[in-house]
């Protein structure tokens, strides 16, 4: 009768034999252990298939072999590391662009409602447009000026709000046919052609020319500064800087524009 050795299958003529080589070479242990318990076993195979079948990675990656104990975690890890979606079955560039597209309505819907005509928005950067550009039914006084006025109030601190000493609201342009250049109507700040008149005078007023009245609250890593609190919003949602969770985005926003603040401006 032979002894085998299970870990390097060397055979003995007796189990004495076998055990004095076991001692001298730590071969009397199972040489594979289970790295979320005690378990242990002889072969690799033996701990593959007590991870799979058992408690411990019940859920693998969809891109590699990486496992876990719960769906949770696997999806974080697919997010993370593989920029991929497993609910939509789609992967992405880069990490920003997967964060974007499970802060967009395909995953979050409509749940930020506008607080005067509980209009229905993916994010609270479009609550925001929708209030700075009038399109409110029920606040048609608002607009980027008074919207300002109103966040300035509250951020006394200067959290996102620039404190603009002096400011008295925004200036009006309007563009005549001497902005005609005899191909295009021009942009007198920026050089932009436009094929009419009435486009060019729609770029004057909206707020690409205005005076700047938010910044990024970060600001030892991210100086940017915006002209509407929609573009300050978006930029917070997107993480590009770290300054704010999406989710604290959406909690912050809806302290700033509460109804009962917004009602004189009905």
């Amino acid at each position: 009768m032979e002894w085998e050795c299970y870990v390097c299958s060397r055979t003995f003529g007796s189990g004495r034999a076998l055990s004095q080589h076991q001692v001298a070479l730590y071969h009397d242990e199972p040489p594979f252990n289970c790295n979320q318990c005690s378990y242990t076993s002889r072969t690799l195979s033996g701990i593959g298939e007590h991870m799979y079948t058992g408690i411990h990675y019940k859920y693998r990656c969809s891109c590699c072999n990486v496992t876990s104990s719960t769906e949770d975690k696997i999806k974080q890890h697919e997010i993370e590391e593989h920029s991929w979606c497993s609910e939509c079955d789609r992967g992405f560039q880069n990490y920003n662009n997967i964060k974007m597209h499970l802060n967009s309505r395909a995953h979050r819907g409509n749940s930020i409602a506008c607080p005067l005509c509980k209009s229905l928005f993916t994010t609270a950067a479009g609550v925001a447009h929708h209030l700075e550009t009038g399109a409110c039914p029920n606040a048609s006084r608002l607009n980027r000026d008074e919207v300002y006025k109103l966040v300035r109030q509250v951020d006394s601190g200067g959290l996102i709000a620039k404190n603009l000493i002096g400011w008295e609201g925004s200036t009006t342009y309007q563009a005549s046919g001497l902005a005609w250049n005899g191909h295009y109507f021009e942009c007198y700040f920026c050089h932009r052609l436009f094929n009419t008149l009435n486009s060019l005078n729609q770029h004057l007023q909206s707020p690409v020319h205005q005076q700047k009245l938010y910044h990024c609250p970060n600001r030892v890593r991210c100086r940017k500064e915006f002209t509407t609190l929609a573009g300050v919003c978006n930029h917070l949602e997107s993480e590009s800087c770290g300054a704010m969770r999406f989710e604290a985005v959406q909690h912050q926003f809806q302290g700033i524009m509460r109804g009962d603040r917004l009602i004189a401006h009905r």
